[in-house]
């Protein structure tokens, strides 16, 4: 019987390391393969592909961003071939197996990690024996037992990052890699929190894998450990590994839990780390007491900070830092301080997410105990709880449109920078809050717009709170090219004499000669603004740095 692996990825650029590790688990025994998609791909082609393969069963991964399209899917499937046999897994259907095996038009849900799960499910359904095997639920049979697989045993296998059909497309997509399974926590809102224990592969593996990536040019690795610095030995091995082999056209990214950053370990990367090699993310979430309490994840904020400002002193890692709106007991003021004492920071991202009830998770369970109301389809985003209103969650959610456009594009730096030190100092969030509702007040779009239209829309803004800095931010809108742009601002100047001003200014040896220009760059690759009087500034946008000039022009030109 042929069987094949499927998913539905978020983007094009992933990829989906569990149908690679399922398949390296029963290839050698079965007929069975691997084909990934990504959701925005149309669900009738995909369906469509997968049938003219003639296989008689298909395993697809569900996960909170494609459970609705895998749906879409799986009833296609059997309603175009009616005795396919569909097998779930994935961390979206593993903990209420009975909701989708009464729901949707599928035959078996496993439960847990299935790479050697599946090969005894697929052997009795090629002999047709009663399926009985834990982990693995079915109509006539529910397995609350979520199974895991040994990572020895894992390790074994062939290697699922080696396979010679991903070789090719390496250096174009983001590589998933795992070093360790498991997490310690207890956090209520994550399905990581139901898990139990921390397994780590060997060594000699992980360091095997990562060598193999490296030499055919991974360009992008993010490590799918829940805390990878859990084990501070294991930790600094695996960063060892990689400053040695370092690559620069290498970037890895690692969730950290930033409390248990020992000064050895940061002293260590920031003495020896190439510079934009490493990303952290971290998860910081609320910096209210209570609300860590009551979803049991204890921190401390103010060793986290100190570690978080050290690495940022060594100016070697990007930080991305996380928050969670609509946590248990934090109110729309209590949210802000923790936005804004996460922010002040000076991360260059501050990441901020809505809350989402997820499927087996024991915030879910407790949601009448908070007051919570969300929505019953993924991704089961909160709607209010009895500390924060909608419309107050609605608020953040503008000021998050805010923050994303301009703040962790980085297009705005120079400008926001300015605003904190200013006018805005401490209020960070106020300021996103303020953006957000100029949106919204003035109906301004979210997405269609071009890079002008953003700089255009903070300018009106910023002139709508009488703040001045034009000047501020034409530098970071210039910033943005390494061409001569059109401008986000309206002509002050007419064209004509802008192009009679750059001629002349072409014609001015002296000027040319000090900055080490020609006049053919001046007339096509330079932009010029009036300053006051006879002072202008030149931008020239050259092939590696752009170079802003005060230029006095003479008398009469």
């Amino acid at each position: 019987m042929k069987t094949i692996l499927t998913t539905l990825n978020a983007k094009y650029i992933h990829t989906s390391l569990a149908l690679r590790w399922l398949y390296v688990a029963n290839k050698d025994r079965f007929d069975i393969s691997f084909r990934e998609y990504a959701i925005k791909e149309n669900v009738e082609k995909i369906a469509r592909e997968l049938l003219e393969t003639g296989c008689d069963i298909i395993g697809a991964g569900v996960y909170i961003w494609n459970v609705t399209r895998t749906k879409e899917l799986t009833s296609l499937l059997k309603k175009e071939k009616p005795g396919l046999t569909i097998i779930l897994g994935g961390p979206e259907v593993m903990y209420e197996p009975d909701f989708f095996l009464d729901n949707w038009d599928v035959d078996y849900v496993i439960g847990g990690e299935g790479e050697f799960v599946l090969g005894e499910l697929l052997d009795a359904v090629q002999s047709g024996r009663p399926v009985e095997i834990d982990g693995v639920s079915s109509r006539n049979r529910i397995s609350k037992i979520i199974v895991q697989a040994g990572t020895d045993r894992l390790a074994a296998l062939p290697s699922p990052y080696m396979l010679e059909e991903d070789r090719e497309e390496m250096k174009n997509r983001l590589v998933y890699f795992e070093t360790s399974r498991g997490c310690p926590y207890q956090c209520q809102y994550c399905l990581s929190s139901l898990e139990k224990g921390v397994r780590y592969y060997p060594e000699e593996y992980i360091s095997g894998n990562l060598k193999y990536l490296i030499d055919n040019g991974a360009k992008r690795i993010k490590f799918l450990d829940r805390t990878f610095n859990l084990n501070k030995e294991h930790a600094h091995t695996v960063f060892a590994f990689l400053i040695k082999n370092y690559s620069p056209d290498l970037s890895c990214q690692f969730e950290i839990y930033a409390d248990l950053l020992k000064d050895e370990t940061i002293e260590y990367l920031n003495g020896n780390l190439p510079k934009g090699f490493f990303r952290f993310e971290i998860g910081i979430q609320s910096t209210c007491e209570l609300t860590g309490i009551a979803v049991k994840r204890k921190q401390d904020f103010p060793m986290l900070a100190g570690n978080v400002k050290k690495i940022m002193e060594g100016g070697k890692i990007d930080l991305h830092l996380d928050l969670i709106a609509g946590l248990p007991h934090e109110t729309l003021e209590r949210f802000i301080k923790s936005f804004n004492d996460v922010f002040a920071l000076g991360a260059k991202e501050v990441q901020l997410g809505f809350l989402k009830m997820l499927r087996g998770t024991n915030l879910r369970k407790q949601a009448e105990q908070y007051g919570y109301k969300y929505d019953e389809q993924a991704p089961y985003e909160v709607e209010y709880n009895s500390a924060i209103s909608g419309p107050e969650l609605d608020r953040i959610h503008e000021a998050e449109h805010a923050l994303e456009k301009f703040w962790n594009s980085g297009r705005f730096r120079l400008t926001m920078n300015a605003l904190f030190d200013t006018c805005y100092r401490g209020r960070y969030f106020e300021l996103f809050d303020e953006i957000g509702q100029y949106y919204k007040e003035n109906d301004l779009p979210r997405r269609g717009y071009q890079l002008e239209d953003l700089f255009r829309y903070l300018h009106a803004f910023l002139l709508s709170k009488n703040i001045g800095l034009f000047d501020t931010l034409r530098e970071d809108y210039y910033g943005n090219f390494t061409r001569k742009p059109r401008g986000f601002w309206p002509d002050v100047m007419d064209k004509k004499q802008g192009k009679r001003l750059l001629y002349l200014i072409g014609q001015d040896r002296a000027f040319l000669s000090k900055y080490g220009l020609n006049r053919k760059i001046i007339e096509k690759r330079t932009a010029i603004d009036h300053i006051s009087g006879n002072e202008y500034l030149l931008t020239v946008f050259l092939d590696n740095e752009r170079l802003p000039i005060h230029y006095f022009a003479r008398d009469g030109s």
